[in-house]
C-alpha cells in the first residue's frame, strides 16, 4: 500500500472521465471530495487535469464507485467500445474462426444454429480459463473437434 500512497497518475483525460463518474453518481464536486476524503478545491484541480491524481485516490475511486479500472485509465480507444470489450469481441472472433474453419477443413455439414451454440459454448469455455487473457490463440483444434461432435 506504501508504493500506491506515492504513485502519482498522470493520464490524459482522466479528470473528464472522473467527471463524468461523478455525474453519473449525481454528485456535486463538493460531494465528489467528501466521499473521496479530499477537500472540493483538491478534487476540482483532479477533474480538470491540473494536478496529478495520486495513486490511493485512484485506488478509492475504483472501490467507491465500482468503476472500470481500464475506463478510467484509457477510455474508450473506439466510439462506444471499451478496450475490454473489443478484446472480447477479438476473442470471440478467433473462437467462430476456428470452428468455420474446421467445419470446412473437416467438409461438416453443421447447420447455423448448431454452429453458433459451438461458438458460444467454446467462447464461454475459453473465457473461464482465464477470464482476463482473451490474447491467448484460439481453442486447440482437438477441443473445437469434439464440441462440433456433439452438434454436428
Amino acid at each position: 500500500m506504501q508504493l500506491i500512497s506515492r504513485l502519482h497518475m498522470t493520464v490524459e483525460g482522466l479528470g473528464h472521465r472522473l467527471s463524468a463518474i461523478r455525474r453519473q453518481e449525481k454528485l456535486s464536486q463538493e460531494e465528489m471530495a467528501e466521499r473521496l476524503h479530499v477537500s472540493r478545491s483538491a478534487y476540482q484541480y483532479y477533474e480538470r487535469g491540473e494536478r496529478d491524481l495520486p495513486g490511493s485516490l485512484l485506488l478509492k475511486v475504483f472501490q467507491e464507485f465500482e468503476a472500470d479500472p481500464l475506463w478510467v485509465l484509457e477510455g474508450d480507444v473506439e466510439p462506444g467500445l471499451t478496450r475490454r470489450e473489443r478484446e472480447l469481441a477479438q476473442a470471440y472472433r478467433k473462437v467462430g474462426m476456428a470452428v468455420e474453419h474446421r467445419i470446412n477443413e473437416r467438409g461438416l455439414s453443421v447447420p447455423d444454429e448448431k454452429k453458433w451454440d459451438a461458438i458460444d459454448f467454446l467462447f464461454a469455455e475459453f473465457l473461464n480459463q482465464d477470464p482476463l487473457n482473451t490474447t491467448e490463440n484460439a481453442p486447440d483444434t482437438q477441443r473445437v473437434d469434439r464440441i462440433l461432435g456433439l452438434v454436428a
